[in-house]
């Protein structure tokens, strides 16, 4: 595999086709309607024996593909640190391919068609002609533009989501994006408040999201703070009521080992669930003693872009957010502890630690609700001193 390092026409080719999803495209008999040639090659992608490698991408006819995977400096947005480019023609159109995806594994397929467009509508009676029982699943906001999703089933193939964009920033375009199962790919925090995932007929079409993800985390950092007036801690049952949308699993919480966190935890029980804010994902422990709940720990399970200030929204909301240590220098992580003080809470501790890849990071939080830091590591520093601000 090459190395990439300028893909400004692969993130232009992308630009093109909003939201990524799997996908494979190609051509089929002549003698076909060209969107019957299309749903051919979403079937042929859907069929149970294919196999989601670089190699198996050859089995799709009609497209021609650059000699090599090439591994890219920065992954992308839909997680895709590898890619592979290609060629196709159906029914006399030129279709432009982008695949993106993991060392071994096909991740996602980008088509831009630059020629006369197949059409929507007749793309979708095409689906259903083959069986494939379109059903929308995403779809923009009244008026807005842009892309549909559609989940596709068939008893003999795999389940898959076919997205089709006629839209791109006010233009007409076109581009077809197939993902394998039956997850929607997650959208980027911008585009959250401008889809609906209530597409069905009749039905009022109210935003995937309002709130970007570390706004709504924002929240709940908020939310868990024990009140200035009330406990210094939480217990079990209280932490179980507050509106943070946590699943946490059955039972009270358990003996659990937790010495290996970073803050070397020594509470002897423990209690785990997850939680999605606004499409990201995140698995969460409780640590404690039996009766009160000290430790809360958010772990994201994947990667989102640059730029966000989740803390800076807790500041937003009334609480006064101050640097008190900084952790080891590392060159693609940061581990940052930070006090949490207001008139109604009681003071707290948080850490963020953020893990940099390329254009991309991943956030976990541990928030100590009895104020208290953990052990200085000798390497910790304090603000101001060797880079810590």
């Amino acid at each position: 595999m090459t190395t990439l390092h300028s893909f400004r026409r692969l993130v232009t080719t992308l630009a093109l086709v909003s939201i990524p999803v799997t996908t494979l495209l190609s051509q089929a008999g002549p003698t076909q309607p060209p969107e019957a040639q299309v749903i051919e090659l979403v079937t042929t992608f859907l069929a149970r024996d294919f196999v989601l490698d670089w190699d198996g991408l050859k089995r799709l006819p009609g497209v021609t593909w650059a000699p090599q995977v090439t591994s890219l400096d920065n992954c992308l947005p839909d997680g895709g640190c590898f890619t592979l480019q290609g060629r196709a023609t159906i029914a006399g159109r030129n279709l432009t391919v982008v695949t993106t995806g993991a060392r071994t594994i096909v991740s996602y397929v980008y088509l831009r068609n630059g020629s006369a467009p197949f059409g929507e509508a007749r793309l979708l009676r095409a689906l259903e002609q083959a069986e494939l029982a379109p059903e929308l699943a995403r779809c923009p906001l009244p008026g807005k533009a842009g892309t549909n999703w559609y989940r596709l089933r068939n008893a003999i193939l795999n389940p898959g989501i076919l997205s089709i964009q006629t839209s791109c920033r006010g233009r007409p375009c076109e581009g077809l994006v197939l993902s394998l199962g039956e997850e929607l790919p997650a959208l980027q925090p911008a585009q959250l408040s401008l889809y609906s995932e209530q597409c069905t007929t009749g039905a009022e079409r109210i935003a995937v999201s309002n709130l970007k993800p570390h706004e709504r985390l924002a929240e709940v950092v908020v939310a868990v703070l024990a009140s200035a007036s009330g406990p210094a801690l939480h217990d079990w049952s209280t932490l179980a009521g507050l509106a943070t949308d946590i699943v946490w699993n059955e039972g009270p919480p358990k003996p659990m080992n937790l010495s290996y966190m970073d803050d070397k935890d020594t509470n002897p029980v423990a209690l785990t669930g997850s939680v999605t804010y606004a499409q990201r994902k995140f698995s969460v422990i409780a640590s404690g003693t039996p009766s009160q709940v000290k430790n809360i720990y958010f772990d994201e399970q994947g990667m989102h872009p640059r730029g966000e200030h989740m803390l800076g929204v807790v500041y937003e909301k009334g609480i006064t957010v101050q640097l008190v240590r900084c952790g080891p220098v590392y060159t693609s992580s940061t581990n940052n502890w930070y006090s949490l003080q207001s008139a109604r809470t009681r003071p707290a501790m948080i850490r963020q630690s953020i893990r940099y890849e390329g254009n991309q990071v991943q956030d976990s939080y541990a928030i100590r609700l009895d104020g208290t830091l953990p052990t200085r590591d000798q390497r910790d520093r304090n603000p101001g001193v060797n880079g810590c601000q």
